[in-house]
């Protein structure tokens, strides 16, 4: 039920924050895939789907850029444990605009959720291996313009904290 109630709140976070028609805003929204190398693949977290939003607000030279993605535990792991990442970026988009492909390069903060049940301890204790971990994130990638959507790739590291995010992220952007 917590997994739940966090996605719901980041989700309605999301269209809160995307601005007004009038303020001439460009929003992009969609689903991403994600590949995880680094402390998440170690805890059993290879693969990842999400969601990621875009906005390039007024006259900025930036887009602005926010992700969730919620990584599938292997079985052979800790059969309780749960990992979600919640991206808040800056991208610049490069003046290479052309009909194949925009690149782009960023930051930002990235937060690890890594959560599991209660476990027991030999001697009858118990003890909650949950965490919660801030990173910086470095990004780079690109987006591939078309008619009806935008497919993207990149990739993103994450320095600082307790948990190491490396990952290749994939998907489509739909404008709004």
């Amino acid at each position: 039920m917590k997994r739940f109630s966090f996605a719901t709140l980041f989700v309605a976070l999301l269209f809160l924050a995307i601005p007004s028609q009038d303020a001439h805003a460009q929003v992009k929204l969609g689903p991403r895939a994600v590949l995880s190398v680094g402390d998440i693949s170690d805890a059993g977290g290879d693969f990842g789907i999400g969601a990621d939003v875009r906005f390039l607000a007024g006259d900025l030279p930036v887009t602005f850029n926010g992700a969730f993605d919620y990584y599938f535990v292997d079985d052979e792991f800790d059969q309780g444990l749960s990992i979600f990442t919640v991206d808040f970026n800056a991208l610049y988009m490069f003046g290479i605009d052309n009909q194949a492909f925009t690149p782009y390069a960023g930051g930002g903060l990235g937060i690890t959720r890594l959560s599991a049940d209660e476990q027991s301890v030999p001697g009858g204790g118990t003890f909650d291996p949950s965490t919660t971990e801030v990173n910086l994130n470095i990004i780079g990638g690109a987006e591939f313009p078309l008619e009806q959507f935008t497919p993207f790739v990149q990739a993103q590291f994450g320095v600082g904290g307790d948990v190491d995010r490396f990952n290749i992220a994939g998907g489509l952007l739909f404008n709004l």
